[in-house]
């Protein structure tokens, strides 16, 4: 073979090899990068929940709020539901009208609302694990479900609610209707008076017992409250001696013995003692002790809610209730 073409050969070989080692190191590079990218991905999230967790710890993190790392507190618990990075941020700007949750968007910055939401997220990976395409919006804000909703109750913990078909009727959401009922930090909701489902004050009726209603009932009760047919927690007006009128809800009374009525013009409600001697007369009112005024002060889609609430008896089967169910 003659001396020149070997010599070419050569050449391009050296080339071959040349460029194939090229190529590897060029691959090795990029794997070591993306690679390199996706811990320090997992780095940030960790440092941001990090920061996040002393966040929450100081606004939303007290026993009479979300409690400590949102196990729950006097506010429902955020551990365990099935939220977006997208809703959370929502809900920390502009809060959720109707309840307690203030809107965080002025107070705090957008890096400490991104810490917080990835604190929020760090502590729900397990239903996060559990989504397939994207989260559930529980519409605190009035909006429909569109996917399944979440778990049952912040106090049971327990199985997965039915599913809610994208594009169904629109339907009451018991975990917003809670969040309502049980708002701590509004001194004029339904929890102050009555028990729900084993929680509440004893001031008026336990609404338990509305469970097996047909929900246009229930909702009728709500807009229109009537005095108990048993005259159980009438409304009176109490006359004193010294020419002072208590009104109220009788909370109980013996023959002989002292008056005791829930004070209803201090918010919470106060219980009074009365000695016979004391009353000058005491009037059984024909109307409820209840404020009213819910039809004006709830939108139809929280009404709703808290119809979904009063039906579900056990949060691990929550009863569906669709906005037709209440025209019937």
């Amino acid at each position: 073979m003659p001396e020149g073409l070997t010599v070419k050969r050569k050449r391009i070989c050296r080339l071959l090899a040349l460029n194939v080692i090229l190529t590897m190191v060029v691959i090795l590079t990029m794997v070591w990068i993306v690679s390199g990218a996706g811990a320090g991905q997992d780095a940030s999230r960790e440092e941001l929940a990090t920061a996040g967790r002393r966040v929450f710890a100081g606004s939303c993190g007290m026993a009479y709020c979300h409690g400590t790392d949102g196990a729950g507190g006097t506010a429902p618990r955020l551990r365990d539901r099935d939220y977006t990075a997208a809703r959370l941020t929502q809900i920390i700007r502009e809060g959720i009208p109707g309840t307690s949750m203030p809107a965080f968007g002025k107070g705090l910055s957008r890096e400490q609302i991104a810490q917080l939401v990835a604190f929020l997220l760090s502590v729900n990976r397990e239903v996060q694990a559990e989504r397939a395409g994207q989260g559930v919006d529980p519409h605190l804000r009035g909006g429909v479900p569109t996917e399944k909703v979440g778990r049952s109750s912040p106090e049971a913990g327990g199985s997965p609610a039915p599913p809610v078909a994208a594009g169904s009727a629109v339907a009451g959401d018991w975990r917003a209707g809670e969040m309502i009922f049980f708002d701590a930090a509004n001194l004029t909701n339904c929890r102050v008076c009555h028990t729900l489902h084993g929680r509440g004050g004893k001031v008026a009726s336990d609404l338990s017992r509305l469970s097996g209603e047909a929900p246009a009932q229930i909702l009728r009760r709500l807009l229109a409250p009537q005095p108990a047919a048993d005259g159980r927690h009438a409304a009176v007006s109490v006359k004193l001696v010294t020419g002072g009128v208590v009104r109220g809800v009788l909370r109980d009374e013996e023959p002989g013995g002292p008056l005791r009525v829930y004070d209803t013009s201090t918010i919470p409600p106060v219980s009074r003692n009365y000695l016979r001697s004391e009353i000058a007369s005491v009037d059984r009112l024909t109307t409820s002790g209840c404020p009213g005024g819910y039809a004006a002060r709830f939108t139809f889609q929280q009404l709703l809610d808290l119809v979904a609430l009063i039906r579900t008896a056990d949060p691990a089967r929550p009863v569906r209730v669709e906005a037709e169910d209440l025209l019937k």
